[in-house]
């Protein structure tokens, strides 16, 4: 019977998935909200129908742990160099302003010292996935607005280390916090040094040896080793398991391997991740959010406005120009997904009251929200709105039996369709790979070789037949997208020529060192000149 109730119960998990997920995607909310939803719906606070509670718990913790590793893998040193120390420091800045103040608040509201740091700390944090969507697609992220919201958010992913090890100070509690703040630093100590001298010894040999194997299930096994591995080696010394992830992820950031473990990670690390998030909507209280709903609101208006007025008036101190300043300070005024994992376990061990950590989870999930329904005001202040396709796509020529010979195109933005377009005008062969399910059934319906797939995936190339082909285009919007789109294409195919479209001169380096053959600069003849050079590949190859 146990087995059986087991068994619905993940039947219930993911039919909820399947509902609720897909719906807030439509709506343009983001995922996150409704695994929350979908959490909230079918946890003890409505309908109960999940038997086994802290079993999906135990299950979804593994989505911290995958979080935090892939926080880890974008902390790549020469990637926060990009973005220039003047942006860091603003990054830097908000987050201890907004701690500092936020503490204070708290203190002032009758928490002792340690909760308010906590909450302060954890409320200073916002939500990556939202901002990374209300970026229209993330068309925007190397752009100047872009670029100042992405180093704050890889400033603040820098303080998720820190924020544990403070939890884990506190919940140790006992021989007094400086004591306990020694002893744990020591640890933490003893345990980077440990895994800094494995990464310089083992780490490389296992990936390459991994990479090695001619199966990719070895290098997945050998990621998941290396991530629970490191995990348990720091619950050990008395940290937690998710501390652990993120310094196995660092660890990687700086291997050739990063791109492909992270594409490999991806899946774990969704569906766990979005397991936890509908556990964390199981232990929503709705009674208490109803009962208390005059303090939700005031936290929720006070929480985004407070947010934003610090981070706007900083960003003014650093030179962001009014415009910029307010469109960021709105942009990052939510809370942060990571709320949930901190809240959570600070009131599992009794470092927040109960009903407190259940009234602010249930504030930063409504000012997820609420940033979210405000896109279309974000696109406008950016000038991000999208435009509309100056005329249809000519017939692309259909690939005929074993594909050869053929052009791969690796994004169906406007840029790629301009690619697509020049090379069926010359009857060159493509195969176009694009992640926006809705763009692909319109474009295959039309007749274009359009198909739905990650390209960040070998198999995903090796399904388009690449080996065969006579080159990749990257036409895909996003740097550091088209960076690993490169870096595993390259990998996975060596000799293959690989053509690259980067927004700015600053990623023509990372991205030829990732194993681009050429790389086209964004301009106004962007689409004619990538074409142009595929042209050159595809009627003599010798060339290139």
């Amino acid at each position: 019977m146990a087995q059986n109730s087991h068994l619905l119960d993940v039947l219930v998990l993911l039919t909820a998935l399947l509902v609720f997920v897909p719906l807030f995607q439509w709506l343009h909310i983001g995922t996150v909200l409704g695994y929350l939803a979908a959490g909230v719906v079918i946890g003890p606070s409505l309908l109960g129908l999940i038997s086994d509670v802290e079993g999906a718990e135990v299950l979804g913790e593994f989505g911290v742990v995958f979080l935090l590793f892939a926080i880890g893998l974008e902390l790549k040193p020469d990637r926060l160099r990009l973005f220039g120390p003047k942006v860091f420091g603003l990054g830097l800045a908000q987050f201890l302003v907004t701690t500092v103040v936020l503490s204070t608040i708290a203190r002032v509201s009758g928490l002792d010292t340690t909760a308010a740091l906590l909450v302060g700390a954890t409320l200073a944090l916002s939500s990556t996935a939202v901002v990374l969507q209300l970026l229209g697609e993330r068309v925007q992220m190397t752009r100047a607005l872009g670029r100042v919201a992405l180093a704050i958010l890889l400033v603040q992913d820098a303080m998720v280390g820190p924020i544990l090890v403070f939890m884990s100070v506190a919940a140790a509690g006992g021989g007094g916090l400086a004591g306990t703040l020694g002893i744990t630093l020591f640890k933490s100590l003893i345990v980077v040094i440990l895994i800094y001298m494995a990464e310089r010894t083992l780490l490389r040999p296992l990936l390459r040896w991994a990479a090695g194997a001619g199966s990719p299930e070895v290098l997945t096994g050998a990621t998941l080793l290396l991530v629970l591995g490191v995990g348990g080696a720091t619950e050990q010394a008395g940290l937690s398991m998710a501390l652990g992830a993120f310094l196995a992820g660092i660890m990687v950031a700086d291997t050739e391997f990063r791109h492909q473990v992270a594409a490999d990670i991806q899946p774990f690390r969704g569906l766990f991740l979005g397991l936890f998030f509908m556990t964390v909507g199981m232990r929503l209280d709705i009674g208490l959010a109803a009962e208390r709903a005059p303090d939700l609101v005031m936290l929720v208006v006070g929480l985004m406005v407070l947010k934003a007025i610090i981070l706007t008036g900083l960003a003014r101190l650093f030179g962001l120009p009014w415009e910029r300043a307010f469109a960021v300070g709105g942009l990052l005024s939510q809370g942060s997904e990571f709320a949930f994992i901190v809240l959570g376990v600070a009131a599992a061990g009794a470092l927040l009251p109960t009903d407190l950590a259940q009234l602010l989870i249930a504030a930063v999930g409504i000012t997820m929200a609420v940033t979210a329904g405000g896109t279309m005001l974000v696109r406008r202040l950016t000038r991000a709105r999208l435009r509309p396709t100056r005329s249809a796509l000519g017939k692309l020529e259909e690939e005929g039996g074993e594909l050869s010979g053929h052009v791969v195109v690796a994004g169906f933005g406007q840029v790629g369709k301009a690619v697509a377009r020049h090379l069926a005008k010359l009857h060159i062969p493509i195969v176009v790979l694009d992640m926006h399910p809705n763009q692909v059934s319109a474009s295959r319906a039309r007749g274009l070789p359009v198909f739905y797939g990650d390209a960040a995936r070998a198999d995903v190339l090796r399904a388009a037949h690449l080996d065969r082909a006579q080159a990749l285009v990257v036409a895909v919007p996003e740097a550091s997208t088209a960076e690993r789109i490169t870096a595993v294409a390259r990998q996975a195919f060596p000799r293959l020529y690989i053509l690259t479209r980067v927004p700015d001169p600053d990623w023509v380096q990372r991205v030829r060192k990732a194993g681009a053959s050429a790389v086209v600069v964004e301009g106004l003849t962007t689409a004619v000149e990538l074409a142009e050079r595929v042209v050159l590949v595809w009627e003599a190859p010798d060339a290139a």
